[in-house]
């Protein structure tokens, strides 16, 4: 059993997290590679790999600190790895129809308002901190689709919100101000180690990593509790 943790308030990362982001992108992804398969007579399997491939290149393998999620950036990659000859124009609408999807799936379990609720019940108070989604406007789109988006008393939206994404403490600090909660008396909830993990213990803050949706990645410090389904936090959250 996890120890229990005293949290004031506790400050939720979004995309795989609260949302099955993981499946969303790779239903995107299918979408253009059917597209693609279609028009050059090409395998799915071998598209399947060359598009990961150059989101390894383009997205995985940079820095945190550097790192941008644009999908124009990989289907452009993947132009060029399997010289496609497609022209800019061509290259966009590819990369929307993968904004327009995930636009589109925004999937979680269905019992996550009610855990939302009960975490208000008892007295915390509730942040949402994502990053942008790239495209202007498109991460407030897909918040605003979520039923309980009214439960958080703070939505911030790094990079759009705030100019400073959550490569840093500033993101965490600036929402732990806006809650009027002091870090040390905060719990972050998040699947990345790098993003979410160290960043809120950087920020003094206590750090929970779910894996329910992906997978963890590599961190520099390590969270206080290690959870699979935000359900736990009812019993963990004192």
């Amino acid at each position: 059993m996890s120890a229990k943790i005293k949290a004031k308030a506790i400050i939720f990362d979004f995309d795989n997290t609260l949302v099955d982001t993981h499946s969303a992108i790779n239903g995107a992804y299918s979408v253009i590679i059917t597209r693609l398969a279609e028009r050059f007579n090409l395998g799915h399997e071998l598209l399947k790999e060359k598009l990961f491939a150059a989101q390894k290149e383009v997205i995985d393998n940079i820095p945190l600190e550097k790192r941008n999620y644009d999908r124009k950036k990989v289907v452009s990659r993947l132009n060029k790895d399997m010289n496609l000859g497609l022209n800019d124009k061509e290259i966009d609408e590819l990369a929307e129809l993968f904004y327009y999807f995930i636009l589109e799936k925004v999937t979680y379990p269905e019992y996550t308002e009610s855990v939302l609720e009960a975490l208000k019940t008892k007295g915390k108070k509730l942040g949402l901190l994502t990053d942008s989604d790239v495209r202007p406007g498109l991460k407030k789109q897909r918040l605003n689709k979520l039923g309980f988006i009214g439960l958080f008393d703070v939505v911030m939206i790094a990079g759009e919100t705030i100019p400073q994404k959550k490569n840093s403490p500033i993101p965490f600090l600036e929402v732990s101000r806006l809650l009027e909660v002091k870090p040390a008396d905060i719990l972050v909830v998040g699947d990345r180690m790098d993003a979410d993990i160290d960043n809120a213990k950087e920020a003094g803050m206590m750090a929970a990593l779910i894996d329910r949706f992906l997978p963890p990645n590599t961190g520099v410090h390590q969270p206080d509790v290690h959870i699979h389904d935000i359900k736990e936090l009812l019993d963990i959250v004192e």
